[in-house]
C-alpha cells in the first residue's frame, strides 16, 4: 500500500508585492520513490485507504507592506488532512512524511524556492526552502513533533515525518505514533491532522513570484 499527495505552495512577492503559497493534492501515485519502503499487503490499497484534503489547495502570502517583510506571516490551519487506513490484517502499520520539491525539472538550484518571476530592483536573495515553516498538530497529540514548528532543510527533496514508529500503536490509544489501521470517522482526533505555515521573509530577499511543493506521503511499513 502507497500513497502518495501532492501539495504545493506557491508564494507570491518577497517584498512590496506578494509570495505565494499554493497547495494542490494530486491523486496518489503508486510508483512514487520518495514514499518509503516497499508496498506489503497488511493494509488495504488505494482507493479503500487514503489521504483526503478537506481544505482549499491554495495558500497565498502575500506580503505587500514592510511589517508583514519583517515580522512574517502565519497562516493557521491552513491545510487539514484526513487519513483512512484499513486493514488486511492485525499488522497493518503506516507512516505518514511530508516532502518539500521545488522543482529541479525546471532549473531550480537544490537550495531555492522555485522563481517564477522577479520585478523592481535585482538586489536580494532568492528564498531558500528551510525559509518555510511547517507545524502539525491534531487532538490527539500523535503527530512526532505535535504543535512544534519545524523547518524543512535546505535541498529538494528534504523532508518531515510526521508519523514514524518502529512498534504498532493501534488506534484509540490517544499517544504520539498511532500508526494502526483506523479512520478520521471512527478516531476523528488521532487521524485528522491540522497544519499551520509560517514565512518570515526579513529585508533581504529579492522581489518576486516563489512556489515550492509539498507532497504528503502515506505509506505502509512491513
Amino acid at each position: 500500500m502507497r500513497f502518495t499527495h501532492f501539495q504545493t505552495l506557491r508564494a507570491a512577492s518577497l517584498l512590496p508585492g506578494a509570495i505565494w503559497i499554493l497547495i494542490f493534492l494530486s491523486a496518489p501515485v503508486s510508483s512514487e520513490a520518495q514514499c518509503g519502503p516497499p508496498v506489503t499487503a497488511n493494509c488495504q490499497a488505494i482507493p479503500a485507504s487514503g489521504l483526503t484534503l478537506s481544505t482549499p489547495g491554495n495558500v497565498n502570502f502575500v506580503f505587500d507592506n514592510f511589517d508583514k517583510i519583517k515580522s512574517g506571516i502565519t497562516m493557521g490551519g491552513t491545510t487539514i488532512l484526513r487519513l483512512n487506513v484499513l486493514a488486511n490484517n492485525a499488522a497493518c502499520k503506516w507512516a505518514l512524511r511530508v516532502y518539500i520539491d521545488n522543482n529541479p525539472g525546471a532549473g531550480t538550484p537544490a537550495t531555492d524556492w522555485e522563481k517564477l518571476s522577479t520585478y523592481g530592483s535585482p538586489i536580494g536573495t532568492v528564498p531558500k526552502l528551510n525559509l518555510l515553516q511547517f507545524r502539525v498538530y491534531n487532538g490527539c497529540g500523535t503527530p512526532i513533533s505535535n504543535g512544534v514548528y519545524e523547518t524543512f532543510a535546505a535541498a529538494n527533496g528534504s523532508f518531515i515525518d510526521i508519523i514514524n514508529g518502529m512498534a504498532l500503536t493501534p488506534a484509540g490509544s490517544c499517544a504520539t505514533n498511532v500508526n494502526g489501521a483506523g479512520s478520521y470517522l471512527t478516531n476523528y482526533n488521532e487521524y485528522t491532522f491540522t497544519i499551520d505555515y509560517r514565512l518570515v521573509p526579513g529585508l533581504a530577499m529579492t522581489p518576486g513570484y516563489y512556489q515550492v511543493g509539498l507532497r504528503f506521503c502515506l505509506v505502509e511499513q512491513p
